[in-house]
């Protein structure tokens, strides 16, 4: 079953709530959340103030993207959102299992992320406790970037190692997914599809509810 995640990073951060009613509305899956640090990547983006007003107002599940050097220093901070997953990039951290581990621990889903440059290899030992694992399509930190081919091959690989050693595990992409880029991916073995600028916001007359439904039906 396909997945719908809109990035909140692409919303417009003035009218959040009628945002949230209108991805309600729109029956997405899920809210993928971007908390940037300024260092992992040169960028910043919503702190644990924000998400906490954002869980307030929504039922919708929160998908909190860690996109910070030494995840570790916050997990308690934001596994307290009651999130439904956490991801932590595999090359952010010097403690990928403890970290995992911590997450799981708070009864909250834990899941990997791979930069493009990220081998899969990195997350061999911790594969077992996960179940997501990231792909970002595009270099991380930034929206409007193309969309990495490589990525493809990836998802694939990833695919066929996880149909042997955890064939449940859920396979999340990010960046510059579109109606052009989500056949191939789902053929690779994509099943949770984040949406941003190039399939969901577009604007403040955009129809939200039709532009999730291309998403889900690019993905059949």
């Amino acid at each position: 079953m396909i997945k719908i995640a809109a990035s909140m990073m692409c919303a417009d951060q003035l009218t959040l709530k009628n945002e949230l009613d209108r991805l309600a509305a729109a029956k997405v899956d899920l809210l993928h959340c971007d908390v940037m640090d300024g260092l992992y990547v040169p960028n910043l983006a919503m702190g644990p103030e924000v998400l906490g007003a954002i869980r307030q107002y929504t039922i919708i599940p929160l998908d909190i993207h860690l996109m910070i050097i030494r995840p570790e220093r916050y997990i308690d901070k934001f596994t307290a959102l009651r999130p439904e997953y956490i991801s932590v990039h595999a090359d952010a951290t010097e403690q990928l299992y403890r970290v995992v581990t911590m997450i799981k621990d708070k009864g909250v889903k834990a899941a990997v992320a791979l930069s493009p440059s990220t081998p899969l290899p990195v997350i061999e030992s911790v594969l077992p406790e996960l179940d997501m694992v990231l792909v970002m399509t595009v270099d991380p930190g930034f929206a409007g970037q193309k969309f990495i081919p490589g990525a493809l091959k990836k998802i694939k690989e990833l695919k066929q190692i996880c149909m042997i050693k955890k064939p449940d595990m859920l396979i999340e992409i990010d960046g510059n997914i579109n109606s052009c880029t989500i056949p191939p991916a789902v053929e690779a073995g994509a099943n949770v599809l984040v949406g941003g600028t190039a399939s969901v916001f577009k604007g403040a007359t955009a129809d939200y509810t039709q532009l999730v439904q291309e998403m889900r039906n690019a993905a059949q």
